[in-house]
């Protein structure tokens, strides 16, 4: 077992970051959480499949690429594609690669026939909430949690993502076809929207039995891809049920990105509960300081392949330098993340230089 360490390069462990933060005290930099989803795998040679798999190897990586980085937030599954498999969605795991969405189990023509539409919602009529307490799948991640608990909850904060309803319904339905429903059988959307919004609450629940926060993130419900009305009606709802029963079954705020331009629900995410708002890189971090700093923490927004996959040393530095002279004027908090994951082929050593660039400007 990798035990886990503070960061040689800081005074504070993140914890204690985070309680000097909130209590107005002074701390020694700004908080720092790069996205890195599969990338950590290449730290220590675990497998993709393990890392969504094998509890003991996924809470080595996350360990690993801790001590290496030093970073302010440690995220766990089950994440959008574990809450799709647990009701009955499938991911394809490739040896090499990024793991990628099978046939969607609600497709049309799945469940027709004994009186069933062709629709593929006739399934619904057999599918309950996944119970976070009792459903393998998710048991999974739980196995993780538990490692963690007892090795890293004293050191760095640790949320489990529960990704997006509106995301988990495009994997279960197909995006393309999901987009048609939204105006075809809006009802049957929301009657599957219901059951995912359930099964993340189940999540949540899990979150705080270990004393985890929660995370999410939901790129499907972009308004580039469904306008602001189709937010509004769709995803909303749902996302400030999920975000109200956080806080209060855990105690903790949601960590939410999106991604994409928002600019247009910036209304509607304001009034979220939320630790903080984590935004695309190709949202105009000033704009979002003055329009919504004084309202919601703010998180952005280096980006991750232009910068921090393929960008010197000397542009990580000057765009993290950018980025924390702007979001600093935040009102609410700010937090220096990359605008979305970090790809998988990444150079350990750019993550190594993001993380000296927090270090150097963000004291």
């Amino acid at each position: 077992m990798i035990k886990i360490q503070k960061h040689r390069a800081d005074q504070m462990t993140p914890l204690e970051r985070r309680t000097a933060i909130r209590e107005g005290r002074d701390y020694d930099r700004v908080p720092c959480v790069p996205f890195m989803g599969e990338f950590k795998c290449q730290l220590t040679g675990v497998s993709v499949w393990d890392f969504w798999h094998d509890p003991q190897k996924m809470a080595d990586v996350e360990i690993a690429a801790f001590n290496r980085y030093g970073y302010d937030r440690i995220v766990i599954g089950p994440n959008t594609r574990g809450i799709t498999e647990a009701l009955g969605g499938k991911f394809i795991y490739p040896e090499k690669g990024l793991p990628y969405a099978g046939e969607p189990f609600l497709g049309d023509g799945r469940g027709e026939g004994a009186g069933k539409p062709a629709d593929g919602y006739g399934l619904l009529d057999e599918m309950e909430a996944v119970d976070a307490g009792k459903h393998e799948r998710i048991r999974t991640f739980a196995g993780e949690a538990e490692i963690l608990a007892g090795e890293a909850g004293g050191i760095v904060p640790i949320e489990i993502s529960i990704g997006g309803p509106f995301t988990i319904a495009s994997n279960l339905r197909g995006v393309e076809v999901l987009l048609r429903d939204l105006r075809k059988c809006p009802d049957k959307v929301h009657r599957l929207l219901r059951l995912i919004t359930d099964s993340q609450k189940s999540c949540i629940d899990m979150a705080a039995e270990y004393g985890f926060g929660t995370a999410m993130a939901d790129p499907v419900a972009n308004p580039a891809l469904i306008g602001p009305k189709m937010y509004e009606k769709f995803v909303y709802p749902y996302t400030k049920e999920l975000t109200d029963y956080a806080i209060a079954k855990t105690g903790e705020r949601v960590s939410l990105h999106m991604c994409g331009k928002t600019y247009s629900i910036w209304k509607y995410l304001c009034r979220y509960e939320l630790n903080e708002l984590s935004l695309d890189n190709i949202i105009d971090l000033e704009r979002a300081v003055q329009e919504l700093g004084d309202k919601i923490p703010i998180a952005g927004n280096v980006d991750p392949v232009e910068i921090v996959m393929n960008g010197s040393r000397e542009e990580i530095f000057r765009a993290v330098r950018d980025c924390i002279e702007t979001g600093k004027n935040a009102g609410k908090g700010y937090v220096l993340a990359t605008g979305c994951d970090v790809p998988d082929t990444t150079d350990p050593v750019q993550i190594d230089w993001l993380m000296g660039a927090a270090r150097s400007f963000g004291k």
